[in-house]
């Protein structure tokens, strides 16, 4: 039996430009592999650096809010240990205590303390000097605060609801003597606290109420805050801004503490929801916050230009040199054949 004859074999030739081709092919794909690595690691920092800031404008807000609840607190205390005013407290003497007390409250009502009034020991509204034709109301079923320093004897801070709206407030105890004889409460504006917290963050800030959380009766035309749907804009740093915000249903009605990102004028940003929490421990709506981030989007895409272009650089550089040095090697290779 005969073999078959041999087949001669045919050496397989890559021309230098082929070379050249697979190579920086090869090199393409894998530049392209750690571009899409390297975009994925600075999303994530940049998402990390967002986060962390827009914490820090969780933690202002809060931080913000305390101590003007301590401002508030120390301009009732002041109040509550002057003994004429408890004297006059104890009587039941609206014209005394009015005449006490008018001058210091214009002073603090210009320097953001619009609410000043005094409790009677039976937790009525003996007199709101911000109101003064407005008395003799029941504050037990909807003055948590109230009803707190009374039975604890003890002053009380927080935000809380009443008639002339929503503040932060400070109420101190005044005792005639040995006597309880009422309580004297101070209420801050929102605006001035939010604008402190701008001034250190550079993010502009909101409080939202929810109608329905926080049990407000139907709105009438004088009602303070624009309404969209159960959310009321109580007081912002830039009202255009969250009008806009809230009419567009970017900020949303959040039981916990929300970061997302968002694009501001064309420049990127994020949005910070948090609730918002008052004296009794009931959600009645949510604070928000929004900062833009030019650096990031600047930076991010300087950088990705870069890499972009030096992998494409890099990319023909590889082609040059190795069409140039499969040419060199062609001679050697066909000599040896």
């Amino acid at each position: 039996m005969s073999l078959p004859p041999s087949v001669p074999r045919v050496p397989l030739r890559v021309s230098s430009v082929q070379a050249g081709l697979i190579t920086a092919l090869v090199l393409a794909l894998s530049f392209g592999a750690m571009l899409a690595l390297t975009f994925s690691m600075q999303n994530d920092v940049i998402a990390r650096d967002r986060d962390h800031q827009m914490a820090a404008v969780s933690q202002a807000i809060t931080a913000a809010l305390d101590e003007a609840g301590r401002f508030a607190l120390t301009q009732a205390e002041t109040t509550a240990r002057q003994r004429a005013v408890a004297r006059a407290l104890a009587a039941g003497d609206r014209a005394a205590l009015t005449e006490l007390t008018a001058a210091p409250y214009a002073y603090l009502k210009s320097q953001g303390v619009p609410v000043f009034g005094f409790h009677a020991a039976d937790m009525t509204y003996l007199l709101r000097l911000h109101l003064p034709d407005k008395f003799g109301d029941d504050l037990t079923k909807f003055r948590q605060m109230v009803l707190a320093a009374n039975k604890t004897r003890r002053s009380q801070v927080g935000l809380e609801i009443g008639v002339a709206g929503t503040f932060v407030r400070g109420i101190a105890v005044i005792n005639d003597g040995d006597r309880f004889v009422g309580t004297v409460e101070a209420g801050l504006n929102l605006e001035p606290i939010l604008e402190q917290v701008k001034t250190l963050t550079n993010a502009d800030i909101a409080v939202v109420l929810s109608q329905s959380l926080a049990e407000l009766p139907p709105r009438g035309p004088g009602d303070k805050g624009e309404q969209f749907g159960d959310l009321i804009a109580l007081a912002s740093t830039d009202t255009p801004l969250f009008t806009g915000l809230l009419r567009d249903g970017a900020i949303r009605l959040a039981r916990t503490r929300e970061i997302s990102p968002y694009r501001i004028g064309g420049e990127t940003g994020a949005i910070l929801v948090q609730p918002l929490i008052d004296f009794s421990g009931r959600m009645i709506g949510n604070i928000a916050a929004v900062k833009s981030f030019p650096s990031h989007g600047a930076a991010l895409q300087r950088t990705r230009i870069e890499l972009i272009a030096a992998a494409l650089i890099g990319t023909v550089l590889a082609f040059v040199a190795f069409s140039v040095l499969a040419r060199m090697l062609r001679p050697r290779d066909e000599a040896q054949a």
